[in-house]
């Protein structure tokens, strides 16, 4: 049981630094657009693969409905971090069709430059036997399957940026996983106080759990975050700063006990040994921070009901 006290506070550690490094990692996708510029990618690679000149992609930007999903940040405006399938349906054939009645569509598809788009969409139109509700249906799913595969790539791109932050993030409080370790194992006291705020954190009732267990399209981790309405984006911003709140309150209580900080590192006395194994617990936190805070919360709230279950155990037999 005393390995698993020590695995818990550990754990609940990485999840702290991993809620710090998610609002980091939440404060630059809005204040660089990088959902926005993964969405715009997306759709320069579906409509636009081809065709140099860009120009079925550009007239779909310059769409009005595509304006108005767009976000204005610093009184520039940005591309949208999300866009439901309805949308990119409707934008599209606005763009092909120039304006006039669906029954040019046909003739209309004939004139789009972009080769691989113009095959794309001819395909679909004879899989669906010229059905147009069954047409616009498949050019839906297309969407959302593009939609799905550009989530791999933010999701990727995030994980290299979050590797960079928790490093920062590792060096800054002097988060060193090795010698975290050393402490929980040697230091009863610490350890205790650390389990016991572990396990309180895990019974909270608190906003950024439903995120991450009810399912919500708004969860704070490494996920493409879809914000398509006013009252979805102040669900983000609320549970944003609920982890701000978090992270301040738990990070300050967990100081003093596990040694975090540069006061508690004895840098004038360190050899070059103690300064190697102090670079390769930096390291450990920054891949362990990488993971994300769901997979440390999931991971935690395990443990502790194993602990619970254990404790239980022999009052019950």
């Amino acid at each position: 049981m005393n390995m698993l006290q020590v695995v818990i506070g550990l754990v609940f550690v990485m999840l702290l630094l991993s809620l710090f490094a998610t609002t980091i990692m939440e404060l630059l996708a809005a204040g660089m657009s990088l959902r926005g510029k993964n969405l715009e990618k997306a759709l320069k690679n579906m409509l636009a693969s081809k065709d140099t000149e860009e120009k079925l992609f550009k007239e779909f930007k310059d769409n009005a409905l595509y304006k108005q999903l767009s976000q204005k940040f610093w009184g520039k405006r940005y591309s949208p971090s999300y866009m439901s399938s309805d949308a990119f349906q409707s934008i599209l054939f606005n763009v092909i069709l120039e304006g006039q009645g669906m029954e040019k569509l046909s003739k209309k598809l004939e004139d789009v430059k972009d080769e691989n788009l113009k095959e794309v969409l001819t395909q679909f139109l004879q899989d669906a036997n010229y059905d147009l509700f069954k047409f616009k249906r498949r050019i839906q799913k297309w969407y959302e399957d593009v939609m799905d595969r550009a989530g791999g790539w933010y999701k990727r791109s995030t994980q290299k940026i979050l590797v960079f932050i928790g490093m920062l993030i590792a060096v800054v409080f002097n988060a060193d996983a090795i010698a975290i370790y050393e402490r929980l194992e040697s230091d009863p006291e610490s350890l205790r106080e650390v389990v016991t705020m572990a396990e309180s954190f895990v019974e909270k009732d608190s906003t950024i759990y439903t995120y991450f267990y009810e399912g919500d399209s708004i969860v704070l981790n490494q996920e493409p975050v879809q914000v398509a309405d006013s009252a979805s984006a102040k669900r983000f911003q609320d549970a944003l700063d609920q982890a701000k709140l978090l992270v301040n309150e738990e990070l300050e209580s967990v100081r003093a006990p596990l040694g975090l900080g540069w006061s508690y590192f004895d840098y004038e006395n360190a050899d070059w040994a103690d300064w190697v194994m102090k670079l390769l617990g930096w390291v450990v936190t920054a891949l362990a921070i990488s993971l994300g805070a769901p997979f440390w919360f999931d991971l935690l709230r395990k443990l502790v009901n194993i602990r619970s279950s254990g404790r239980q155990s022999p009052n019950e037999s």
